[in-house]
């Protein structure tokens, strides 16, 4: 029964043993000041790129802007060309008409209607 209790006991002293080097470690590690680096040029780049991307950030804004802006005037556009084709549509009507019953006008009647169409 001894054997046991001084095996036991070996367990446990060599446990004992790396949890106080383990602890001891740790203590190390977060004591110890950790050095930081000299980063001014990386700062100095950091800062740069910033400022370029605030850069090309507001052109884009300007960019969007301006197409806004043209589709907007596409928009104006496509109804002025939706009206004048209307426009276009109601003249080949009236004149299809007209043209129709030009047989039956007198020479008076023809000269009125050229004027009128071509003026």
């Amino acid at each position: 029964m001894n054997k046991e209790v001084k095996l036991k006991l070996w367990h446990v002293m060599i446990f004992i043993t790396v949890f106080v080097l383990l602890l001891f470690s740790v203590i190390v590690t977060a004591v110890s000041p950790v050095s930081v680096g000299n980063y001014t040029k990386q700062e100095q780049k950091i800062d740069s790129l910033n400022n370029v991307i605030l850069g090309l950030e507001d052109k884009q804004l300007e960019l969007n802007n301006s197409i806004a802006y043209q589709q907007n005037e596409i928009v104006i556009l496509n109804k002025q060309i939706d009206s004048t084709n209307i426009e276009i549509v109601k003249v080949k009507e009236y004149y299809g008409k007209k043209i129709k019953n030009i047989t039956t006008y007198t020479p008076t009647q023809l000269d009125k209607f050229f004027t009128e169409r071509y003026p």
